[in-house]
């Protein structure tokens, strides 16, 4: 007579399906490049920084992504630069680019997931919805959005006649300021401020004539681009700008790059920034 312990067996038996059917259910092992400073701050914020294996020269934030491998600029790629860390997943921005590393790497067979670039309250947490959905983080990116969309609900910002004018440069001989369209035109205006130029879209270049005509109540300037530039005194020495509201006063302000223009996790922390110095100024 055949004897067997009956709860021994059906213990083995559910190790057995255990080992065998645990590979199935296990989190994918993704390989994430990502191509934008705000996607590597919702990388991090959703908690999936352990399955990214290298950014571009605009994720500085949070400290910890300047150590990870970096293929350059986002709009300067080059595909064997991303190709050599075997990437799973490109994600960025429409903007990215050249065109012919983005074709390179689709024809290489690598999935990519490229946002508009768009400039809305709503941007944050479309971006951090469907890389959750993307990468199986569906709470924790419902969570995120729903405290973004929150956040920006209790600011009540209320618009007023405060004139901006946002300058970009890397040296004091190509100053360019933005006109509608632009990340920086929708922070002003979102801010609850008025772009101090109007009649472009995009970005020109500074003349002292363009200058006079804004007459800006404030000076707006990514920080590394006023690093570039030559600081604070140097934006004063601009021609043309003693004669502004912005020149006499000394009114200028100077925001993080990535905080200032990247519509990520941290917009309404740069919203509520720019809108208490514009009521300082009304």
């Amino acid at each position: 007579m055949i004897q067997f312990n009956l709860t021994k067996t059906l213990g083995t038996l559910l190790v057995s399906i255990i080992v065998l059917t645990s590979p199935i259910f296990a989190e994918p092992n993704h390989r994430i490049v990502s191509a934008n400073g705000t996607i590597t701050e919702i990388i991090y914020a959703l908690k999936l920084e352990n399955q990214l294996v290298a950014v571009d020269s605009t994720s500085y934030f949070p400290k910890q992504a300047t150590t990870l491998p970096n293929v350059g600029y986002q709009r300067t790629l080059t595909s064997e630069g991303i190709l050599n860390v075997k990437p799973t997943q490109v994600i960025g921005l429409e903007s990215a680019g050249p065109p012919a590393t983005i074709q390179n790497l689709k024809d290489a067979g690598i999935p990519l997931l490229l946002f508009p670039d768009e400039y809305k309250l709503e941007t944050p947490s479309n971006r951090v919805l469907e890389i959750g959905k993307i990468f199986g983080k569906q709470k924790e990116a419902e969570n995120l959005a729903k405290s973004i969309n929150e956040q920006i609900q209790k600011l009540k910002i209320n618009k007023n006649n405060v004139k901006v004018l946002f300058i970009y440069s890397r040296n004091p001989s190509s100053v360019f300021i933005s006109g509608t369209g632009t990340a920086a035109h929708a922070m002003i205006e979102l801010s609850g401020a008025k772009n101090a130029v109007n009649e472009f879209s995009e970005y020109k270049p500074l003349t002292s004539e363009a200058l006079a005509k804004a007459n800006p109540d404030i000076i707006l300037m990514p920080e590394k681009s006023a690093q570039g530039f030559g600081g604070e005194k140097a934006i004063w020495e601009i021609n043309g700008m003693e004669f502004t509201r912005a020149g006499k006063e000394k009114n200028l302000i100077l925001l993080d790059d990535l905080l200032l223009l990247g519509f990520g996790p941290r917009l309404p922390l740069a919203l509520k920034t720019l809108n208490d110095k514009w009521k300082q100024l009304e």
